[in-house]
């Protein structure tokens, strides 16, 4: 496809392009090309070699794939501490948060670029004191919002989180404190116990629960743990058994990113024998929503924002930088993040569980 210039100047690059421009000039675009779009009710406008997406009066080139910058979860990373010290971890240690006002000014860039699905993550996000008013500003812009969090303060925190918070991830790799010990730390020797206290807690008539809060277990398997999966069969029985129903289950073979590379040698399992194991776990419990994803699989399979507001994905062992999101044009966010097919059908495959929800019964 030639180069064309769409109102206002915006310029349709040849091949892959992501430029946001009024939805009325594609009328005029698509007479002048040949082409004969149709908008259904979706607001997907598809013909010839380009799917087009029409939102709220902006339209971005996806090249065919069909993933909108609303359909992208982004991972922001709003601290980079963690105290808990786990060996697994894949954050970037060392870089400062960012101020209350400033992360407001990107959430706000984030919206109008598109975005409408957030991740408050870490580092652990309920060590920043303001995590909360992050996540009540998001959802009040109309984000769908998620938290990732060892869960500790959960119980806590939950009556102010129960209007604002749309999913909640929480890890479980174990059911002994050896295990948890070993593939994370000392003071996360007690997980399990984390966990299930809230799967207990949360089904009480008086905490009265948000029906649309959805939570999603993650378990990374290692060397520390792949041995154990009896007693993981044995924790997702248990499981399926609790009153409160839980949307997703994902297992993940561990990753030597960020501080976890330093502990490749001690975690690291073949793929091969990670694929076996999940099999084995499935064909156990074949009405259980199960689902793992490899390094392989998960590598490049999501965006994140660091807290200074890098934009980042995994690639191979380390972190490749895409763009900023504070400091660049959103003409520039959007051909980084969705300029590589890639990337957006990785995405894709690694948060279907988002659109695609099971529940455990």
């Amino acid at each position: 496809m030639e180069n064309n210039l769409l109102g206002d100047g915006f310029k349709l690059p040849k091949g892959l392009t992501d430029y946001g421009v009024a939805a009325q000039s594609w009328n005029q675009y698509a007479e002048e090309n040949g082409l004969t779009p149709e908008l259904n009710q979706a607001g997907h406008i598809q013909g010839a070699d380009v799917t087009l997406n029409a939102r709220n009066d902006n339209v971005v080139f996806t090249g065919g794939f069909k993933m909108n910058v609303n359909d992208l979860l982004l991972d922001f990373r709003i601290t980079s501490h963690c105290d808990l010290g786990c060996d697994l971890c894949f954050r970037n240690p060392g870089i400062s948060d960012s101020s209350l006002d400033d992360a407001k000014l990107v959430i706000n860039k984030m919206h109008d670029i598109g975005f409408r699905r957030i991740g408050f993550t870490g580092g652990e996000p309920t060590s920043r004191k303001d995590f909360i008013s992050l996540i009540e500003y998001a959802k009040g812009k109309g984000f769908m919002t998620y938290l990732s969090t060892v869960g500790h303060r959960f119980i806590i925190d939950h009556s102010k989180l129960n209007s604002i918070l749309d999913w909640v991830g929480m890890p479980i790799d174990g059911i002994d404190k050896e295990t948890n010990t070993d593939i994370r730390s000392k003071k996360m020797s007690n997980q399990h116990r984390v966990i299930k206290n809230i799967l207990i807690w949360l089904p009480k008539a008086d905490n009265k629960i948000n029906i649309k809060l959805k939570l999603k277990l993650t378990t990374v398997v290692s060397n520390s743990n792949v041995n154990d999966l009896n007693d993981l069969n044995e924790l997702v029985s248990w499981v399926k058994n609790l009153p409160y129903k839980t949307q997703a289950w994902r297992f993940y073979q561990f990753c030597p990113l960020g501080v976890g590379k330093e502990k490749r040698e001690k975690l690291e399992i073949d793929e091969s024998v990670f694929k076996e194991k999940m099999q084995e776990l499935k064909e156990r419990h074949p009405d259980t929503p199960i689902s793992w994803a490899t390094f392989e699989e998960r590598d490049k399979a999501n965006v994140v924002m660091e807290p200074n507001f890098d934009i980042i994905i995994p690639d191979g062992e380390n972190y490749t930088y895409l763009c900023n999101m504070l400091n660049d044009s959103k003409e520039k966010i959007i051909n980084s993040i969705f300029g590589n097919k890639i990337i957006l059908d990785k995405c894709e495959k690694n948060r279907f569980w988002l659109d695609n929800m099971e529940f455990t019964s």
